[in-house]
């Protein structure tokens, strides 16, 4: 057999593999083939090929149904991959279809996407309606890596990081608050975080930057973080702290939508890592044209 038509066998098609996704998922073959509009026969005839193609089963077939094997389910996590870059790929390329000339992938951490950079964002698409602008929420830490790995283009992140293949542009500051309930005993309009380790805190998991801050704050204080409720989101804080279950410490322009509907306070900390500047992060190369019109206009509207 020849070189060209070995790689050829290895090659499966997208639609034999949204099947094979289908198949597993529904643990049936005519459920899947129901589906995929055909019929059983040829929904079997086309998994068979698959695994003749790759040379080996993929498939457990029992009376009951179809489980993956092992090889299975490796193929799984490669092919959800595979037709998740191929949406990607089609939304991409229809939105040049639309007249789009270029695209900007842009991750941001929750403290910019509840605070400014939706206002940033809408009015750059106003300005510029041919770039389209894809946004994403992620961690900091995930988002320097995703620029890293070119999965994003331009990041909003609250901290910057020692690596000398990106670039860190200062952007907006934002300020960290106390947040308690309105019966909370600390009636003070001002707190240091040091005072606050006597109660009990509600945090955001620990891969945030806010709850680094919060633990690096409490071993400097040469106390105990009583962290008791980790939850991913914002509003989860607020909930939380509204149900008395301890002290918050969020971005004020974040949490101030939430101070009226839950009934809470906030308290303005004392300390200096308080007031934190957020930055722009790219890769140190040149930015393409679509880039450099995205972190001008949020430069512009950002720090002076």
């Amino acid at each position: 057999m020849s070189a060209r038509s070995t790689e050829d066998l290895m090659r499966p098609d997208l639609d034999s593999l949204a099947l094979f996704l289908r198949a597993i998922e529904h643990g049936s073959l005519s459920k899947a083939a129901a589906e995929s509009h055909m019929v059983l026969s040829a929904a079997s005839r086309r998994l068979a090929i698959l695994e003749s193609q790759l040379g080996v089963g993929l498939l457990n077939r029992t009376s009951k149904g179809v489980t993956p094997t092992g090889a299975g389910e490796s193929l799984a996590m490669h092919a959800r991959q595979i037709l998740r870059d191929v949406d990607r790929m089609r939304a991409d390329l229809s939105d040049y279809a639309q007249g789009a000339t270029g695209r900007v992938r842009l991750h941001a951490n929750a403290s910019a996407m509840g605070q400014f950079l939706p206002d940033d964002v809408a009015s750059f698409r106003l300005r510029y309606p041919e770039i389209r602008v894809s946004v994403e929420e992620h961690r900091s830490v995930y988002i320097v890596q995703a620029i890293r790995d070119r999965q994003a283009d331009v990041g909003v992140i609250t901290s910057e990081a020692v690596d000398p293949a990106l670039h860190f542009i200062p952007y907006r500051t934002d300020r960290l608050v106390a947040i308690v309930r309105q019966k909370h005993p600390w009636r003070g309009r001002e707190v240091s975080f040091e005072e606050l380790l006597d109660f009990d805190f509600v945090g955001l998991e620990d891969d945030s930057a806010i709850s680094r801050t919060m633990e690096d704050a409490a071993m400097s204080a040469r106390k105990v973080l009583r962290l008791r409720v980790r939850v991913k989101s914002f509003e989860a804080v607020c909930r939380m702290i509204e149900a008395g279950m301890g002290v918050g410490i969020l971005p004020e322009g974040a949490a101030v939508t939430y101070r009226k509907e839950m009934k809470l306070r906030f308290i303005n900390l004392t300390d200096a890592w308080a007031s934190r500047r957020m930055y722009l992060c790219t890769r140190q190369e040149a930015l393409s044209f679509p880039q450099r019109r995205l972190v001008d206009h949020l430069l512009a509207r950002g720090m002076p």
